[in-house]
C-alpha cells in the first residue's frame, strides 16, 4: 500500500525535476548567448582600436615628416 502512495509522489518530484532541469538549461543556454554577444563586441571593438592605433601611428610619422621641430 506504501508503495501505491508513494510512487505517485516520487514521479512528480522527477517531472518537477525534469522541469527544473529544462528551465536551467534553457538560462544557460541564453547565458551562453549574451556572452557570445559580448565577446564579439569585445573582439570588434579591440579590433577598431588597434585600427585608431595605427591611424595615430600614421598621422604622428606623416606630421613628423611636415613638422620636423616636432620630432
Amino acid at each position: 500500500m506504501e508503495d501505491q502512495t508513494t510512487k505517485p509522489t516520487i514521479e512528480t518530484v522527477l517531472e518537477r525535476m525534469g522541469a527544473m532541469e529544462d528551465r536551467i538549461s534553457h538560462r544557460f543556454s541564453s547565458v551562453d548567448v549574451r556572452l557570445d554577444r559580448i565577446e564579439s563586441l569585445a573582439h570588434s571593438t579591440r579590433g577598431e582600436m588597434l585600427e585608431l592605433r595605427a591611424d595615430f601611428k600614421e598621422l604622428r610619422t606623416q606630421l613628423i615628416e611636415h613638422f620636423p621641430v616636432l620630432h
